[in-house]
């Protein structure tokens, strides 16, 4: 029965897991259904007369050049197009969104025909209708729920800080798409026409009739054209014929890799614990059922016959669990996509149901059965019926000498296969380092009893019967301690790998400062779409600067009495950048000397499009325009940037002031090297050998860019590689530096103030230009109060502010914390059943200590304090194992490309670690001073037909 209930747990948290994972990927045709609508054969937008290149699905473009207008672009457009197409056009901008005392930041919305039949499907109602006439909208849920508005509200809108409020009147609430528009409008409302379609609101097209292939798509990138179309996405290209992709087939090879590696590491990993688990449930249930094998085999039956017999039960019990689990598993799964979704959430987008997975866990469970049955079968056939009879205790499966041997053969082999792995770096490696090394301190466990039974005479009498019982009864303790092992490494393995994989994801968004602090980008409503992804419906604001609104003193503590109301105690603390005179701009520059790492050397590609040998220039200096290590690329926070006019982030702090209200790791520490007047860096890889940075003073090369831009016009339209010319750094500032890791993309430097005075920064009219300030908080708000501070603020004239704030993925959370549950529940109910057997084998011992007069309660001690024992022994293997295993089964599994930039965060979640191995075996004490508490006592009232008095 225990052994189908750990089955039965894997199997269910398998599958529920499995559904819940693919659930949340968007198969190509949740994205099309989201891209297109119903209607649709493509979407098109236009990035520039230069030439373009995509991907299949769109969601990473790249674009560019000169300008036209609408006509010249729908021409081109049209002699793209097979000539039966029919097309409709929406403008799209981002918008701010007023609502009572609440104020939006940018929110895509498109302006168009909305009803046309081309869009049927792109924005389903979820209450109300679509807008038909002028001055009405339509709302995503999300976007309604954050406003507290719904259908007969009327809300305020504007595009940019120059632009009047107009209002709309709120006609329906729409799904939430993330690929379609928080806001609908119907055309006349708010969304004007630009003259040129770069110079404004962008243009989108919707296309009907023929399919639009690869070989189209292709050659409307030639034009500038971004295409998504219906039949590529469900029907995509091999990489190799992607040209965005340098070397499709390296690219095919390394997902290919990846996933290999990842159901490897499933497979083996998880067939490996699941074995671990249920192997002593096998081995403690045939020990109980030895007097029964043996009196077959002293009646004739063959030891095949005993095999079979046991490996057959062992195969039913793994084929009703898995089936039942897996069931199980499936339908708690689809209950939770279902109630996920009606709240309106895209955390999971279709209900996928893997059926063949589920068909593998069913029968990987009966296999695994089957095979953690093996050695107790075998070991039951070479039982010797006359001990088994008189209740001798059997041989040990593996000699005393040999166990030490195979223990010590399988932490070699771990740490040897981990030397491999970092010689050759082949992390697959890793997997054996990790199996080897879980199954060698598993099996380390049985030498070491009889050390534990020399320490028992310091335990009080209960406990010191309960633990020499476990040491003398080794054949029943060992299998027990086992199981609880491998139940608990199994969570802890699940905990370290998720935990690794959302920290990864969070360290790629670089937080500006402590989360809450409200950063305010003075002056400028800035907000416009310019992800990678030109259909994405999160809206990447751009650079924010611009003449400042806050001027007199008396301004400013208006501006902070305001956010004291919703940040008590804040303090505002201005932001300025280093700033030049004329046609110069500062620049931090890198030490030529240093190699570009690899994962940032675009050279060959560079060499490819160039018609460059291959090789030449490999490995770039990292001060080369072919190193592409800029922050901006590896830094997905999106919010908006404090840049001065120039695009320069140096910031003049005067005496650690900002350093110190941003809040960043070492804050305290790179404000006293400030003070004594060194610069502080950011990242290490702008300090120079003698512990310096180098400040330069930049123009550009006039008469190199003349020609360069020359280039680009006598190509009319084709690609040009060729890197602009770099430019002439005309003097420079060497000053001391420290470095401190702050992969943030806004912060490059932070420079004294006064530096400024000091020649030759001095000679070239430095100045500090303020963009924006930062208020303190100690938290963050929800956006719905956020907002709140928005609209207030406006009417001071701040037209953007924001608040500092770390990596967020309900979707991902919820999944990742799911499966960590559901881990720590196996390993509970693990612990407990393999405990309790081991009870259960004990009590004709706790019948004897009976006979002799011990009391009900010292037997339920003796029998807690074995549970404990056997808790305790397998929570500390493991602990130890479950971190080996997990820390080796996150690496395997890493994104090379991840590691090679140093942005994978190996994250062992210690409290939970802890939370795991000590509540797990407290919780197992205390279920089996419960269960005993009765239990012994009518069990032996059942065996002498008596009624007992307690």
């Amino acid at each position: 029965m225990l052994a189908a209930l750990v089955i039965a747990l894997a199997a269910g948290a398998g599958t529920a897991v499995d559904v819940l994972v693919r659930s949340a990927q968007i198969t190509d045709a949740r994205y099309a259904q989201w891209a297109l609508g119903d209607a649709a054969t493509a979407r098109i937008q236009w990035f520039g007369n230069g030439p373009a290149q995509q991907t299949p699905r769109a969601d990473t473009a790249l674009g560019g050049g000169e300008d036209a207008t609408l006509a010249e672009v729908t021409d081109m457009l049209d002699s793209l197009l097979p000539v039966d197409s029919e097309r409709t056009a929406v403008r799209q901008a981002a918008v701010a969104i007023r609502s009572g005392t609440s104020l939006t930041d940018g929110v895509l919305a498109a302006e168009g025909l909305i009803t046309d039949p081309l869009l049927s499907g792109l924005l389903t109602p979820w209450t109300g209708a679509l807008p038909e006439q002028p001055g009405e909208a339509s709302l995503s849920r999300a976007l309604a729920e954050r406003l507290n508005v719904t259908v007969g509200n009327t809300v305020e809108a504007r595009i940019g800080e120059d632009d009047e409020f107009t209002s709309v009147q709120i006609v329906g609430v729409h799904e939430n798409n993330p690929l379609a528009f928080d806001v609908a409008l119907t055309d006349g409302t708010l969304i004007p026409e630009a003259p040129t379609l770069l110079s404004g609101p962008a243009t989108v097209w919707f296309v009907d009739g023929a399919d639009l292939s690869w070989s189209d798509v292709l050659a409307g990138n030639d034009a500038g054209f971004i295409t998504m179309s219906r039949t590529v996405i469900l029907d995509p290209p091999s990489a190799t014929q992607v040209p965005i992709y340098l070397d499709g087939a390296a690219y095919e090879a390394d997902v290919t890799v990846g996933i290999v590696i990842v159901a490897v590491t499933v497979v083996s990993v998880g067939g490996t614990l699941i074995a671990l688990l249920i192997g002593p449930v096998f081995a403690i249930g045939a020990r109980r059922s030895r007097r029964d094998y043996a009196l077959l085999r002293a009646q004739g039956a063959p030891a095949k016959t005993i095999r079979a017999i046991m490996l057959r039960s062992a195969g039913l019990v793994g084929l009703t669990g898995a089936v039942v689990g897996a069931l199980t598993g499936m339908l708690a799964a689809i209950i939770t996509v279902v109630t996920t979704t009606a709240t309106g959430s895209i955390a999971y987008p279709n209900l996928t149901l893997p059926w063949l997975d589920v068909l593998g866990i069913v029968l990987g469970g009966t296999i695994v059965a089957v095979l953690s049955a093996w050695l107790p079968a075998r070991r039951a056939t070479r039982d010797d019926p006359v001990l088994a009879l008189r209740g001798e205790q059997p041989e040990p499966a593996v000699s005393r000498r040999t166990r030490p041997i195979l223990v010590a053969a399988l932490l070699v082999a771990s740490a040897a296969t981990a030397a491999l792995t970092l010689f050759t770096g082949q992390r697959l490696w890793l997997m054996v380092t990790g199996l080897s090394g879980t199954i060698g301190i598993v099996l380390a466990l049985r030498p070491l009893l009889p050390f534990l039974g020399r320490l028992a005479g310091r335990l009080p009498l209960n406990a010191r019967i309960a633990v020499r019982d476990a040491t003398r009864r080794a054949d029943r303790t060992a299998p027990a301690v086992t199981g609880v092992a491998a139940a608990i490494a199994f969570a802890l393995c699940v905990a370290i790998v998720t935990a690794t994989q959302y920290a990864t994801a969070s360290a790629a968004w670089a937080l500006r400062a402590a989360p809450g602090t409200i950063m305010i980008y003075d002056g400028h409503y800035m907000a416009s779409t310019g992800s990678e992804n030109p259909f994405a419906t999160s809206v990447q604001e751009g650079d924010a600067g611009g003449e400042t609104s806050v001027t007199t003193a008396q301004e400013r503590q208006r501006l902070q009495d305001v956010i004291a109301e919703f940040v008590p105690e804040t303090e505002l603390v201005d932001v300025r950048m280093l700033s030049l005179e004329g046609d110069q701009f500062p620049r931090i520059l890198i030490d030529p000397e240093k190699t570009c790492p690899a994962w940032a050397d675009e050279t060959e590609t560079y060499n490819h499009y160039t018609d460059r040998p291959t090789g030449t220039g490999y490995p770039a200096s990292a001060a080369s325009q072919n190193c592409w290590i800029d922050k901006r690329l590896s830094d997905a926070n999106s919010q908006s940037y404090w840049t001065t006019n120039d695009g320069g982030n140096i910031v003049v702090d005067d005496d650690g002031t900002l350093i110190r209200a941003l809040g960043l790791p070492g804050a305290e520490e790179a404000a006293q090297a400030l003070e004594a007047g060194k610069i502080v860096l950011t990242r290490e890889l702008d300090l120079w050998p003698d512990g310096t940075a180098h400040l330069g003073i930049m123009e550009d090369d006039h008469p190199a860019m003349a020609k360069w831009e020359q280039l680009i016009e006598d190509a009319q339209g084709q690609g040009v590689y060729e890197n602009p010319p770099d430019p002439i750094e005309n003097a420079t500032v060497i000053a001391e530096a420290e470095v401190f890791d702050w992969p943030s993309a806004q912060w490059q430097a932070f420079i004294p103030e006064s530096l400024l005075a000091k020649a030759p920064l001095s000679q070239n009219a430095p100045t500090a230009e303020r963009v924006g300030l930062i208020a303190t908080a100690n938290g963050l708000m929800d956006v719905q109060q956020l907002d709140q501070l928005r609209d207030r603020l406006l009417l001071l004239g701040v037209n953007d502010i924001t608040q500092a704030r770390g990596y967020a993925n309900d979707g991902l959370a919820t999944t990742l914390t799911t499966v960590t549950i559901l881990a720590a529940l196996i390993a509970f109910a693990a612990t407990w059943g393999t405990s309790r057997l081991a009870v259960a084998d004990m009590r004709p011992d706790l019948r004897v200590l009976s006979d002799v007069g011990a009391s009900p309660r010292a037997r339920r001690r003796i029998a807690t304090a074995l549970a404990l024992t056997i808790g305790l022994l397998g929570t500390l293997a493991g602990t130890i194992a479950g971190v080996l295993l997990g820390t080796t089964a996150a690496a395997a599994t890493a994104s090379s490309d991840t590691i090679a930039r140093g942005a994978w965060v190996l994250t062992v979640p210690w409290l939970p670690v802890a939370i795991i191995a000590v509540l797990i075996p407290a919780l197992t004490a205390a279920a089996t001073w419960l269960q005993q508490r009765t239990g012994i006592d009518r069990g032996r009232a059942a065996d002498n037909g008596i009624a007992l008095n307690h």
